[in-house]
């Protein structure tokens, strides 16, 4: 695993104006924003979908917005995406919220959303919040360049992208890959599975609580800050030092790669 020299530099495709699936029936609500006397529109877009038992997938891009997902059982995947525009004035603001439209692309064995947009509108003055519940036994991909990644209870695999943010994780399970340019790195593991786990950030600390009998292979990487590990039984490999760190725990297992420019790297058991 390389060490990170410089600042990851994320590029995102230009977001272009593309026709989705039409909008269900839903209120805007339109106010003015206290300072500088900005207004903004808001409009709600719910779906659901029936997916697959097996492992179906689940994907969202985002820009600006939040993503939050719990995972539940059954089969049925429910989303609620809350858009907000901003403008000088409340015309301006409903006049940029009706250029937004939702593209999904649906079936039983794969779900993508992404909010887009003509490119004149640029990315600020647009947000999209998602609130998500999942099958427990979907694929997740999340990606979001402004906001917070947070997840609860997927058992299936997580991929998270985020530029500025930070990436929450609770009770997952399988193969977890996640980054981050500025922003922390949270998670708590379920269980290991066989692809292991992969945690990268260059701005921010990186925090892994693992079961007391979980077994991994640990290369731990950092420039700026510390490691430690506690809590949980393990061997270290060489020397080891505040930048380096390998060893297994509980014997060896999945691969638990840990890497950040600037932050700590905790690894921990649950408590």
């Amino acid at each position: 695993m390389r060490l990170i020299q410089r600042a990851r530099v994320v590029v995102r495709a230009a977001l272009i104006l593309a026709a989705a699936a039409s909008l269900p029936a839903c209120d805007v609500m339109v106010n003015t924003m206290h300072g500088g006397g900005r207004a903004q529109a808001e409009r709600t877009w719910t779906r659901s979908y029936t997916l697959d038992a097996g492992e179906a997938a689940v994907e969202i891009v985002n820009v600006n917005g939040t993503i939050n997902v719990e995972a539940i059982d059954g089969s049925t995947l429910e989303v609620k995406a809350v858009l907000t525009a901003r403008g000088a004035t409340e015309e301006d603001a409903k006049k940029v919220l009706d250029k937004v439209e939702m593209a999904e692309e649906a079936s039983a064995a794969r779900v993508r959303l992404q909010a887009k947009y003509p490119r004149e509108l640029g990315r600020r003055g647009i947000e999209v919040n998602y609130t998500i519940r999942t099958p427990r036994s979907a694929r997740l991909a999340l990606e979001t360049t402004n906001g917070q990644v947070k997840v609860n209870g997927a058992l299936a695999g997580l991929k998270a992208d985020v530029t500025n943010g930070g990436i929450h994780g609770e009770g997952l399970a399988n193969s977890v890959v996640a980054t981050t340019t500025n922003g922390e790195i949270k998670v708590r593991m379920a269980s290991m599975g066989g692809d292991g786990v992969s945690l990268e950030a260059t701005n921010g600390s990186i925090d892994v609580k693992l079961p007391a009998d979980a077994k991994a292979t640990l290369a731990a990487r950092c420039v700026n800050g510390g490691i430690s590990v506690s809590d949980v039984p393990f061997e270290k490999s060489g020397e080891g030092s505040r930048r380096k760190l390998d060893g297994t725990i509980n014997g060896g297992g999945p691969a638990l790669r840990l890497e950040t420019v600037n932050g700590r790297i905790r690894v921990g058991g649950v408590s």
